[in-house]
């Protein structure tokens, strides 16, 4: 049995092709395309949170919520430009769990 306000979440890996970024910047750039995309009332309801980003892979994992993970897919697909550099975000695999990171972060 679940709580009745626990989101079920959805655990995104994706891969940055382009411009390289920081953990910091990557996660401004997608909180501000979330915002174009989906809206400021919207976006409460992905849950969209960056969990981990490693620059030298260029890959990381983003979390949703269980209900929205299709829209949030769409909208890393369509991804041209975060902070004004050309790049394109792609998603590999979605995951119901988080598996133990490389780095031991959960």
């Amino acid at each position: 049995m679940t709580k009745a306000g626990a989101l079920r979440k959805r655990y995104i890996h994706f891969e940055v092709n382009g411009s390289e970024f920081k953990e910091e910047e990557l996660k401004r750039g997608l909180y501000e395309q979330g915002l174009k995309f989906f809206g400021e009332y919207e976006l409460s309801f992905v849950g969209l949170k960056l969990i981990e980003y490693r620059p030298a892979g260029r890959n990381g994992v983003l979390r949703c919520t269980r209900d929205k993970v299709e829209e949030v897919l769409g909208f890393l697909a369509l991804i041209n430009e975060l902070n004004g550099e050309r790049t394109r975000v792609i998603s590999k695999k979605t995951r119901a769990i988080l598996p133990v990171h490389l780095n031991g972060r959960v």
